[in-house]
């Protein structure tokens, strides 16, 4: 008898914020996911196991739907005037299947925000990996700028409209605050690795001013639409950049 494979899905368990439990593989990164096959007999069902894995692929195109389409509806326009039902319909899914991943339009903000904030801490270490120190933190400054404005999945209006309406949610502003301590982490290991020299209080000033400067500066690029008038944006921002990431220049 010829048989008959089904590939069977297993994702990585992890708690996230508001996301139902029974969605968390939704939002899993599809390269985190490893397969197993299941050899059948011809004529037999398919185990419900592999009836569970497909629900739960379909599960995960309509939560990455659902979140696409709300990204794209704050690149044009404030996150107080959304509402859950323009959601809905934008995305072409009725009101109660939105409803049967998220309870409410705060939910959807915080899991946007929170891989948002995800994948700028994953790029920085990616960026931190290919530096050993030798190169000069003026190209590291680059490297970093150059990654994150450019890349429209981490740096669009979208993220600073939701970004800036934060304030609203205490859920959303305590998110902030644990990634900025995360980022204030590694903008003083970077300085370490250039063979910088901070004290204790010049650390947490230059992180401040580091961080507090490169958030003016992506969200000013991902404001600008005109390719010269953004050429010229990034052009000084890197300028600035070069000031902020070295001490020594600060405090000469």
């Amino acid at each position: 008898m010829r048989p008959i494979q089904a590939a069977l899905p297993l994702s990585r368990p992890e708690k996230i914020g508001h996301i139902p439990q029974e969605i968390l593989s939704c939002s899993m990164d599809i390269g985190q996911e490893a397969n197993l096959e299941v050899v059948l007999q011809e004529g037999e069902e398919p185990p419900a196991v592999g009836r569970k894995s497909a629900k739960q692929s379909r599960s995960k195109a309509k939560v990455r739907l659902i979140l696409d389409t709300t990204l794209s509806m704050l690149n044009a326009g404030p996150a107080d005037k959304i509402t859950t039902n323009d959601i809905a319909r934008n995305a072409n899914i009725s009101i109660g299947t939105l409803y049967q991943f998220f309870s409410k339009k705060e939910d959807i903000y915080y899991e946007i925000y929170r891989q948002w904030l995800e994948q700028t801490l994953n790029l920085l270490d990616e960026i931190d990996a290919r530096f050993d120190g030798s190169e000069g933190l003026e190209a590291y400054a680059d490297a970093v700028f150059e990654s994150l404005s450019r890349d429209e999945t981490i740096n669009s209006r979208g993220h600073w409209q939701l970004r800036f309406a934060m304030s609203s949610s205490r859920d959303l502003a305590d998110l902030e605050r644990r990634h900025d301590q995360e980022v204030f982490h590694r903008i003083v290991a970077s300085q370490r690795k250039f063979a910088r020299k901070v004290t204790a209080e010049q650390a947490r000033a230059l992180a401040r001013l580091q961080h507090n400067v490169a958030v003016a500066c992506l969200s000013a690029a991902a404001e600008v639409n005109s390719g010269r008038e953004r050429d010229i944006l990034l052009k000084w921002c890197r300028k600035t950049l070069h000031l902020v990431y070295d001490v020594d220049k600060l405090d000469s």
